[in-house]
């Protein structure tokens, strides 16, 4: 049996393949043998493939139960608890809870701010608003995800 992976499910979010990837990331997520970040990792990409999959409702819920399991792994202004709060807002947007996005930018804003040097960079690399959608292209995903 092939060891899976939280890279495995971004590669395939990346790909666009929004279904399999937020299968995979389920998958890894369930491994009790991980290190703690493991699962709330995998559980972020679950949340973004169902944004990919137009379930903003769901992604929300999903990045409202991690947001403190994030702050008590990572630390409250570490980049990926923001970057997962930058993805939150942008699933709130989607969902035209326009005020509520605003207020969460400005918060993930003044928390980039205090944290000042090359933070943005890194919530860039982390942050799934940072990179264009990907079409999802049925097609090119594997069929089952192994």
């Amino acid at each position: 049996m092939q060891r899976r992976t939280v890279e495995q499910a971004l590669a395939l979010y990346r790909a666009g393949c929004y279904a399999e990837a937020e299968a995979e990331a389920r998958a890894v997520a369930s491994v009790r043998a991980w290190p703690r970040e493991q699962a709330p990792l995998a559980l972020s990409i679950a949340a973004m493939a169902a944004y990919g999959q137009g379930r903003h409702a769901e992604a929300l819920a999903t990045y409202d139960e991690l947001l403190p399991v994030f702050g008590r792994i990572f630390g409250a202004a570490h980049p990926q608890t923001l970057a997962l709060r930058s993805n939150r807002a942008r699933t709130l947007s989607a969902l035209s809870r326009h005020a509520e996005c605003e207020a969460e930018c400005a918060a993930v804003t003044r928390a980039v701010a205090r944290r000042g040097g090359s933070v943005m960079r890194d919530i860039a690399a982390a942050s799934d608003v940072s990179r264009r959608d990907h079409p999802n292209r049925a097609a090119q995903c594997p069929r089952a995800v192994r």
